[in-house]
Formats: C-alpha cells, structure tokens, sequence
C-alpha cells in the first residue's frame, strides 16, 4: 500500500457513492488503509455478492439512505465511474455544500509516478495498452487500468507497491467531476458523438473530453489528433506543450511509407504491430495505427529507447472484442468487434477492410446520430444481419436509403447462422454493433464471448 495514501485518509469518514468495480476497488483500498467506510448503492441486491459481503466483513457499513447524516464538513464523498451526475442523491449532498469527488480523480491525488492518462471516444483501451506494454519493455514498473475494461481501476494502484508510470484510461465521465487530475502526458485520440444519453449535448461531452488538460501547466504534454476537427479546433485553453498526430499529413508524428515517425525521424516499422492476419485490412483506416501513433508519441516524449518501442508493439497482445479474429470455417473469417459501441465506431471499422464484409450490427441507442453509419452500412457490407433493440429501426432506415439485404435475427447464434449463410470462401463475417450492448447482454465484453461461442459452434 502507498504510505501516503494510509497516513492520509487512516481515521477518517468516506461515503462511497456506487459499489460497482471502482467502488469496491476504492472500498477495498480504504478499509485496508483503516479509514471509517460507508457506501451506498441503488442496487440492494449487489450487498449479496460475495466480495462485498467480504467488505463488510472488512468494515464496510451499508448505507440504506443519504441524509443529514452527512451534511459534515469533513466527510469525503467519493462516487464510481457509473453513479450519475444528476443523481438525487449527489445533487442532495452538492446542494448542501458537500463536493463529491470521482474515484479515478480521488485516486490519482496519491500517486507518486508519472501519470499517463488517455481519453477519446473509440481508441482509448488499446492506446493504454500499447503505452504500457512499451513501457514495460523498457523495464519500468507499470500501473494500467482506470476506465479499462477488462482492467484494474485506478483505486486498485492504492493498495500497490509505487509504480513507475500510471497509464491510466479515463471516460467523460470521469472527467466531468475531475477537481484535481493531473496527468504528465493526456492524449485525446478523437471526439465524436457518443453517450448522449448521459450528456446533455455533443457540446457538453466535448467540454468533459477536453477536460483532461484542464490541471496540466506549460511543463506538461498534450498529444492530439490532428486529424479530428472536434480536436483540432478546441486547443486555445490548453497550456501543456501540444505535440500533434496525423495519419493524413506530416504533423509531428505521422504514419509514411509504413513507418511511424515522429519529429521527422522514422521510429519503427508498422509491421511490428501487424502480427495477425492483415490481408483483408485497410491499413489507412485500421484503428489500431491511430492507437499506435499515439502511443509512439509518448513513447518518444518520454524518450524511451526505440528499441523498446520496437519490441513492446511486437509483443502487444491485442484486446479481445476489438477486431479480434476468431476463426476460420471453410475460407469464412470470424471477427469480434464488440467493443463498437458507438456509429463512428462502426463507420472506422467498416473503412478497415479492403473488401465488403458480412456484417451483423444492432443495439441500444444512446440519442446519437447514426446516419454515416448507415451510409456506410450501404456502401460497405455485401449484406447485414441486424439484431437488438433497434433492429426494425435500422431495417427502415437501410430500406429508405435503398439497400435492401438485410435479415433480423433474434438472438446471436441466429444471427450467426444467418450470416455464415451467406458467406462464401474468401468472405469476412464481422460483429461490429455500433450501438450498446445493454438491450440483450450484461455488457459488450458478453456480447462478444456470445458470438464467439456462436462462431465455434459453427459446422
């Protein structure tokens, strides 16, 4: 446990607002720190599982209501990732005076490494996992987790040895209620529309995106896409030096003759990264050479040895849901995209391959607009099998624009089924949703176990 974390909150009160992941992680580390713990959770039926019943064991007090109890000047309210802004309970306490602070920006007060955060709508799981596994390679002592899903949240690095370098994923709404992050290096790989469910608009989701530079001073570094425009055009208030990334042109870093380069110096060859089958891919769209853009800018601004740059891209292992391939069936290529949660999520995984695809697309909508995603739909899937929440939404739409080969499924081993159906050797199957997972599964992660099991049942 970092000692500065124990002397600084031993003794003292804290209400945990959402006893989720990060929750229970910051629970954990507080209770083993001796700090007088209560959380409360709108979910009564979470108390039963067994690591919060070993919490409670540890200390942990349940909180039926939030009231007066805790109007006190120095209770400490700490809320999860997934507790909402505009909660009864946070707006009751914020409207008596008490803040209430996020558990990644709490957590991030007590770490003495460097910090790396991350932040974007689509990108963000794979950059942090690439900045660390380089920073691995160079030998340092690496923390990698916050809003990284499979991961640790960042609460997690309190109850750790110090770290070298905390690569840290932060979401919109972490940043929203941020009061003291304050990263070394924060990367915004792109802006588009997305959570708009939960934002009051696109303009309040870009003010909490951009709010990951809103603590850096001019010794800081900011790393930016300067292909996005929503980027691009919202830098005037950031003070931390801007180092730019371009697939497009010759910014800073920038991809040319398949080399990543940066300050004009070729750095390390894209075929480092490539290690899986690509001969289906665009490799101008490929999301996962934006990712390595970004990651090779901070490789570089942290002057890591191009070697170890070198070796942790070779050595990556790519995350699962993420254009993850599954299988081979009679010249038919399985791929899990899951984690495509959003349209423009869709759209750039559409534009990665060379060839149309079979596509199998559908979920819940969370008030984005999905027209280019439509017309992408349109221009690049041989056929699609639409599944979900919206599925007779999105057949309509696809209709109205002409493109009528389509077919709705009712569950995903339907959905498989169908699409193999139409697949001929040399064809790509790909699941690549572009809405959330929640109408039928727990979350993408089961979303994507789902089709992969779907995929290897397959004759």
């Amino acid at each position: 446990m970092l000692r500065i974390f124990r002397e600084q909150v031993a003794g003292r009160p804290f209400l945990i607002l959402g006893l989720g992941r990060a929750g229970k992680a910051l629970a954990n580390a507080l209770l083993h720190a001796e700090a007088d713990v209560a959380g409360y959770d709108d979910d009564e039926s979470i108390w039963h599982q067994p690591a919060l019943q070993g919490l409670v064991g540890l200390g942990l007090r349940r909180i039926y209501r939030v009231n007066h109890q805790f109007l006190i000047p120095h209770v400490t309210v700490v809320a999860s990732p997934g507790f909402p802004a505009e909660h009864p309970v946070v707006r009751f306490l914020t409207d008596n005076g008490i803040s209430v602070y996020d558990e990644l920006d709490f957590a991030s007060k007590f770490l003495p490494g460097i910090q790396i955060a991350v932040t974007g709508t689509n990108g963000k799981s794979t950059t942090v996992s690439l900045i660390a596994a380089i920073l691995k390679e160079a030998g340092k002592k690496v923390f990698v987790g916050g809003n990284l899903a499979p991961g640790k949240p960042l609460s997690a690095a309190l109850n750790m040895n110090e770290k070298d370098f905390y690569v840290i994923e932060v979401s919109s709404f972490q940043l929203r209620r941020a009061q003291a992050l304050k990263p070394k290096v924060a990367v915004l790989l792109n802006i588009t529309e997305d959570h708009l469910d939960r934002h009051q608009s696109f303009a309040d989701y870009v003010r909490c995106k951009l709010r990951i530079f809103e603590y850096q001073q001019q010794d800081d570094w900011a790393v930016l896409n300067y292909d996005d425009p929503s980027v691009r055009n919202e830098v005037e208030n950031v003070r931390a030096e801007i180092v730019w990334f371009s697939r497009k042109k010759r910014a800073d870093a920038y991809v040319a003759r398949g080399w990543f380069w940066f300050k004009g110096k070729a750095v390390v060859s894209i075929s480092e990264l490539l290690q899986w089958p690509v001969k289906f891919y665009n490799l101008r769209y490929l999301p996962v050479i934006e990712n390595a853009l970004a990651a090779v800018c901070v490789a570089q601004i942290l002057q890591i040895p191009i070697p170890a740059i070198k070796q942790g891209l070779r050595r990556f292992k790519h995350l699962p849901h993420r254009l993850e391939f599954v299988r081979r069936l009679h010249g038919v290529y399985f791929f899990n995209n899951s984690m495509c949660t959003n349209p423009e999520a869709g759209v750039r995984s559409l534009l990665a391959w060379r060839k149309k695809v079979i596509l199998i697309a559908g979920g819940k909508e969370k008030n984005t607009d999905f027209k280019n995603y439509l017309d992408t739909i349109r221009r690049r899937a041989k056929c699609v099998v639409l599944l979900g929440e919206n599925s007779n939404r999105l057949a309509a739409e696809l209709s109205s624009l002409g493109f009528k080969k389509y077919e709705i499924a009712d569950s995903m081993k339907d959905a498989v089924v169908r699409a193999y159906q139409h697949a001929r050797s040399g064809d790509v199957v790909v699941l690549s949703p572009g809405f959330a997972s929640f109408d039928l599964f727990h979350d993408f992660q089961e979303r994507g176990r789902v089709f992969r099991n779907a995929v290897r049942q397959l004759q």
